[in-house]
């Protein structure tokens, strides 16, 4: 018993819409193997590798969680680079410490410099206990770091975002974009 021609027609029909949707709707992949921290061998590895930290460089820590995410629509590509790391109360006040120093002379820093607002970003949001900060840099939005405390939980979340393509981040007046943003290609509960 084979099939009609209408039957082939509607077929035909099927697969070709159930191609485009997901051609829209992308795919994407996860990895949470430490070994490939700052190892991907995509892009985001050479640009991450100013603002994260250096594995062998943090202190005594409780626990690390490692998230590379990779999302695809058409030819386009994003890449989104999370580290967690969960201290001891004494060692996260100090790494928090630290933080806001670094904050501090970052914004002396960029206050110094003369740049339009499309380019830098000094924005602070949070996401359910985390209180994120997106840092200073010259590529926003296709390339740039945040840092995220969580005093509840004791964390530190260092998170880095790289996509070429991409222009803008939301609505300019929205003032949820960032955590939308960070839900959206950081595939990571906080």
């Amino acid at each position: 018993m084979g099939f009609s021609k209408r039957q082939h027609v509607w077929l035909i029909k099927l697969l070709v819409m159930i191609t485009f949707a997901l051609l829209l709707a992308g795919c994407g992949k996860t990895s949470t193997d430490i070994n490939e921290y700052l190892n991907t061998g995509t892009a985001i590895d050479a640009e991450a590798k100013d603002m994260m930290p250096v594995l062998e460089d943090l202190p005594t820590y409780r626990a690390i969680d490692y998230r590379h995410t990779q999302k695809k629509m058409f030819l386009f590509e994003a890449n989104s680079v999370a580290l967690v790391v969960e201290y001891d109360t004494q060692t996260y006040e100090s790494e928090k410490g630290k933080l806001a120093e670094d904050f501090a002379a970052s914004k002396l820093e960029s206050a110094s410099e003369t740049t339009d607002n499309t380019s830098r970003t000094n924005e602070e949001f949070s996401l359910n206990s985390y209180v994120f900060r997106v840092l200073e840099g010259d590529g926003f939005p296709k390339s740039f770091g945040m840092i995220g405390t969580s005093d509840e939980h004791q964390r530190i979340a260092y998170l880095y975002f790289y996509d070429f393509d991409l222009d803008t981040i939301g609505e300019p007046d929205d003032s949820n974009r960032m955590s939308k943003f960070v839900k959206s290609y950081f595939d990571y509960e906080f």
